[in-house]
């Protein structure tokens, strides 16, 4: 799991005032199903099938604790990843 872009979709989806947070793009949906593997998230999971998306529902309280845990130094700024397109990943309102 690449933590920098697992903070990023974690605090775009945690802003969602109304809703969930839509996900576009392979990585992105990889992600997704990785972190509600490890319990941070609920999620919808595309199937593949027409009209089937993958969206982030809400954190769950260990998706919070993670955001906690990385409140004053995002995990961007603790390694040398490399993130492009990021806002393309997404779509905050869907």
């Amino acid at each position: 799991m690449n933590l920098a872009y697992v903070h990023k979709l974690l605090v775009a989806a945690d802003q969602q005032r109304h809703g969930f947070l839509k996900v576009r793009g392979r990585h992105a949906k990889h992600e997704v199903r990785l972190m509600a593997a490890a319990g941070l998230v609920d999620a919808t999971l595309s199937d593949g099938k027409d009209k089937s998306f993958t969206a982030i529902n809400h954190l769950t309280d260990s998706g919070h604790a993670f955001l906690r845990v990385f409140k004053d130094s995002p995990p961007a700024d603790r390694c040398a990843a490399r993130i492009e397109g990021m806002a393309g990943e997404w779509n905050l309102n869907p």
